[in-house]
């Protein structure tokens, strides 16, 4: 079964992992639709809340998702189910290992793939 299968499109959707504990961990997961893009910047504001958090927007030409480990986002990265890429400033000579986007870029991004009909191309995808 294929990923565009499996994953609702045409939603955004948060999922927080905090730990309970030392073994335990809970996961919380919220989705919204596209429409919604008031609750989508403020899960994109809280990204750095010392939360494991990762923000997702599922739509039909993939998912485009931010990731943050209680710290400032690291990349913005898009899956079409079979190949991944990530999100860098046009001309970036940063290596992969460090965050390519500031965190107003991420929310742009991210925001412009709510409307989209078609992946963002103002930044530069490169496969991992």
């Amino acid at each position: 079964m294929s990923e565009a299968e499996t994953v609702p499109m045409d939603i955004a959707e948060r999922v927080t992992t905090r730990r309970r504990g030392m073994f335990r961990k809970e996961h919380t997961n919220e989705t919204v639709g596209l429409g919604d893009g008031e609750t989508v910047v403020r899960w994109l504001r809280e990204l750095h809340q010392e939360r494991n958090q990762t923000v997702m927007i599922h739509r039909p030409w993939g998912s485009i998702c931010v990731v943050a480990d209680g710290r400032a986002p690291t990349d913005v990265m898009v899956t079409d189910g079979d190949r991944m890429w990530y999100a860098a400033c046009p001309g970036s000579t940063l290596p992969q290992s460090r965050p390519q986007l500031t965190p107003d870029q991420v929310e742009t991004v991210m925001l412009d793939a709510l409307t989209s009909n078609a992946l963002p191309q103002w930044p530069e995808w490169r496969e991992f």
